[in-house]
This record gives C-alpha cells, structure tokens and sequence, in this order.
C-alpha cells in the first residue's frame, strides 16, 4: 500500500509539473531571421537582478554535435517575471561570420553568476571548421547587465589547459567545458569542470572574479560530462556522468562521484548505483542546506526526468520528483528570485524542443 501511495503521489507531482510546461525553443524556429533545424544543451541561472536567463546551442543544419562543421550559434532568452514571459531570442554573438579567416561555430554552453561583481560568465567550446585536426577550443563571454548584452568572445584554451592532459591536436582526447551551470564557492571562487571524455574529469576556476581563469588541482580519472558542487564542510564533489565500458562492465546505469578536501590536488572516488542514470549530462547544486540533483532516472533510456533531494551532502537521495515522465535528456535548475520555487530546464523527447517548469521547492524538498 505505502509503494502504491508513493507512485501516486509521483504521478500527481508529474501531473502537476507537466501542466506548466513552456517550449522555449523549438526546431525550425528562427533567431533574429536564422532557422536552426536543432536545438539542443541547455543551461540557465537566476541572474544578480532576479532575471531568468536561459541558452541552448541553436544547430543550424542537423543534430551533429559541435566537430560536425556545421553553423552553431548559442541561443539566448530571459524572463523578467519568473518564467512565466520571455524575450525573443537572440544570439550571444554571430559565431558562424565572427572571424574573418575562419567558419567558426560553439556548443555547449555553461554559465557562472559572480554574486560580487553580479556578472555572468557564459563559457563555450569553439571548433574552427575549415581546420578538421579536431582542435577544440574555450571561450568566455560576460554580462554585466543581467543577460541582456554580451562581451566579446575570449579565448582562455591555454589558460585552463590541464597539463596532464595533451592538446586534442596532439592525440589526447576530446577536451570540453561542460555544458549546464558551475558554481561560486563560499571564500567567493568561480568554479566549474572539464572533462576529457571517457576517460576524466577536472576542475578550473577564477578567484578573482573572471579577470583570469585557470586549471585548478589535478584530474582525476573515469568520467564524462559532470558537475560540481560545494560541501557542507568545504570539500569538492564532483558528479560524473558515467560511460558504459561494455556489457561486461561491472558498474552500470549510475554516477561517478569524486571528492577532494585540498581544492583538487586528490580525490576519493566511488560509483554511485543508486542514482540511477541513462549517461546522460546532469545537473547538482546547493539550496542551503540541501544538495538537489536533476537528471533521467533511468539507468537504460533518456526519460524519466526527476528532481531529487540529499541532505547528507548526497550519501543518499530521495525517490525524488518526476519532472517529465517520458522523454528527456540533458538538464539545468535554478531557484528563482522568490527563493521558494525552482526552475528546470531540459531537452524534451527526440530532442525536438528546449522545455521550462517550474516546481514549489516545497514539494521537491518533502
């Protein structure tokens, strides 16, 4: 009786969650007269304003990612009224004409909120598609007006490059940012993740307020797409998508999760099977005393997108909220300005659409 209660009341809390739900965009939509086919990689913050601010990768041709050569611009919308109106998209700047000697194109946007300088920092992969050494690059725009305008782009590839790590162009692997949200820690750092894929994750960083930006500490390996977050004690955690090794992989459809208490010089690690996991790009953050993790519950398919809720600095989690019971993939969350309800936004079914929901932070927390 108490299971079939608790499937209830998750088939409500879907319910409810559903009826809210906004497409932000839409393939085939247009941005300033520009048709993208595809959009896709979502990510979102609550600016120092109060504003919503969401972006996403609008993929001109095709669902190819970013080494495709293809035109990819990232797509931007804000809402000054809780999500509930938004503005007409624009792009942060023209990528695909943005260099004179290059086709240019950028993917999997992230952003950072500085609550001291109240600036954004949105960070981008950049691939030059007349060069096809696979040479992947990371560029850095700001806002200083709640996501209204933004910087030129800033190449800080050789800033935050992992020494441990060789250059694409040298054979070492795909390196990206990942795409989502990264944090601002406690003694006021800026700090968000690499990943090298299927093979690690590691950090990078500014603590003076995105004039510089650097690697911090040292990699650790197994990984892929992944998050940080800050503990209650001041340790780093990390929270990996992880890449099935094969049919005979001991660990399957869970998270990889590393910890450092030295700012990333060493790690502990252990594999996570309770947060079941389809790899797929995730999002954690802090609200107070709370970890909240959003990603597809399902350790098989992209679907089953939930919210779910640790207070034990994610030792265990609750069974969570259904944000979208069927098709969903990649994910980001922010509180809004109201401090009591969350926002989420995800990747809907067959990646067709970018799609916005709003949760009483109440209900994710009981």
């Amino acid at each position: 009786m108490k299971r079939a209660l608790a499937t209830f009341a998750v088939a409500l809390a879907a319910l409810s969650v559903s009826a809210a739900e906004q497409v932000l965009f839409r393939g085939g939509d247009a941005v300033g007269g520009v048709v993208s086919k595809v959009y896709r990689i979502p990510a979102m913050c609550t600016a120092p304003n109060g504003d919503l601010v969401a972006v996403c990768d609008a993929r001109r041709n095709h669902m190819g990612d970013l080494n495709s050569c293809q035109p990819i611009e990232i797509a931007v919308r804000r809402s000054s009224d809780g999500g509930r109106t938004w503005s007409a998209p624009v792009f942060s700047t023209d990528w695909w004409k943005w260099n004179e000697r290059e086709q240019w194109a950028a993917s999997d946007p992230s952003l950072v909120v500085d609550s001291v300088t109240k600036k954004i920092f949105l960070f981008v992969n950049v691939w030059e598609c007349r060069n096809k050494r696979g040479v992947y690059q990371h560029f850095v725009q700001e806002s200083s007006d709640n996501g209204k305008t933004w910087s030129r782009p800033r190449d800080i590839t050789s800033d935050i490059s992992v020494p441990e790590w060789r250059n694409d162009a040298q054979g070492g692997g795909f390196i990206f940012i990942t795409s989502g949200s990264g944090i601002q820690t406690k003694d006021g750092t800026l700090l968000h993740t690499l990943v090298r894929v299927r093979d690690g994750n590691a950090l990078f960083g500014s603590t003076d307020h995105g004039k510089t930006w650097r690697a911090i500490g040292r990699p650790v390996k197994i990984g892929d797409e992944c998050k940080v977050v800050e503990l209650t004690d001041g340790s780093w955690m990390i929270n990996s998508r992880w890449h099935d090794k094969g049919k005979d992989a001991k660990n399957r459809g869970g998270r990889e999760i590393h910890v450092t208490k030295d700012r990333g010089e060493t790690w502990t690690s252990r594999y996570d099977a309770a947060l079941a996991d389809s790899e797929c790009n995730a999002q954690i953050m802090r609200v107070g005393n709370v970890l909240l993790f959003s990603n597809c519950n399902d350790p098989r398919r992209r679907a089953r997108l939930y919210v779910r809720v640790s207070r034990d600095d994610g030792a265990t989690w609750n069974e969570g909220v259904c944000v979208q019971p069927e098709g969903a993939a990649y994910s980001d969350m922010a509180v809004l300005k109201d401090g009591k309800t969350l926002g989420v936004i995800y990747e809907g079914a067959g990646y067709d659409t970018i799609n916005f929901v709003t949760i009483p932070l109440s209900e994710v927390l009981k």
